[in-house]
């Protein structure tokens, strides 16, 4: 038997059933399986007399809230607390939140743009004066809209609103002023002054204007010269680049846009000298 107990060596744990139920080894194992089985239980039992001791009295939703913790708490230390669901609190208040406000800066971001559209390029003088009854001017090119090189200042064509004041990265070689016509047959268009212009002391988005009142004054010898037109109620944009007759290129070829001819027979009808169309 010490034979057989010498080639076993450390495995000899592993093979003790093979032993005949005389030998020692057998039976050690078999008291160290029933000692280790008997001390599960009485853990075990030891654990349900505290749980009933420290709960006796308690009310029932407090038994089960502590049941509830207990749980949580063994998922949260069998998997190291990386998944947690929200407490019946925090769930409650999701479901109660308020909606998020929709976004408007879109909605009026497609107002913006679809503004332009609304626009009739009108000829038609009614209502309206010269913008450059106050100026003395040389007329150039038709591109987007109108250049001219001169002196003097340049007035509204009529009631309007100042939507655009930018004297500095306005996008154009110079300043940009822009507001929308509110009555006479092109009421809604916007109309800018561009380039080589000083827009007059004080004046802001939203100030409303009459027709004949100067809103700007041309800067002699300016090198790009001044240009005016139809906005189209987009930032900087004019009417002719956001609805698509005018690119850099037509800009080199100098080709006349169809709002920029539009904007030139306003100012001849007007009594202003029309611009020249030198595509």
């Amino acid at each position: 038997m010490d034979t057989a107990r010498d080639r076993a060596g450390g495995d000899a744990w592993q093979d003790a059933d093979r032993w005949d139920d005389g030998d020692p080894w057998r039976e050690s194992l078999a008291r160290s399986r029933a000692r280790r089985v008997k001390s599960a239980r009485s853990s075990r039992a030891r654990r349900a007399r505290l749980t009933r001791s420290s709960t006796r009295g308690l009310p029932a939703k407090v038994i089960g809230a502590l049941a509830v913790a207990a749980a949580i708490l063994a998922i949260v230390l069998t998997t190291g607390g990386t998944q947690t669901s929200p407490s019946p609190a925090a769930a409650d208040a999701a479901r109660t939140a308020p909606a998020p406000a929709p976004q408007t800066r879109t909605a009026s971001k497609h107002r913006e743009l679809a503004a332009w559209r609304q626009c009739p390029l009108a000829i038609a003088p009614a209502g309206y004066v010269n913008p450059l009854e106050a100026a003395i001017v040389n007329p150039e090119r038709i591109d987007q809209g109108v250049d001219y090189a001169g002196v003097g200042k340049l007035v509204a064509i009529g009631a309007g609103r100042i939507t655009e004041v930018a004297s500095d990265n306005s996008g154009w070689p110079g300043a940009f002023i822009e507001y929308q016509l509110l009555n006479g047959a092109d009421a809604g268009c916007y109309v800018y002054y561009a380039e080589g212009v000083t827009p007059v002391d004080g004046l802001r988005v939203g100030d409303r204007v009459s027709a004949g009142e100067p809103l700007a004054t041309i800067i002699p010898v300016y090198p790009t010269g001044i240009e005016i037109g139809w906005g189209a109620g987009v930032r900087t944009k004019a009417y002719a680049k956001v609805a698509g007759q005018w690119d850099p290129t037509d800009d080199e070829d100098n080709i006349a846009s169809a709002a920029g001819k539009s904007f030139s027979a306003l100012i001849a009808a007007l009594g202003g000298p029309p611009g020249k169309d030198e595509g």
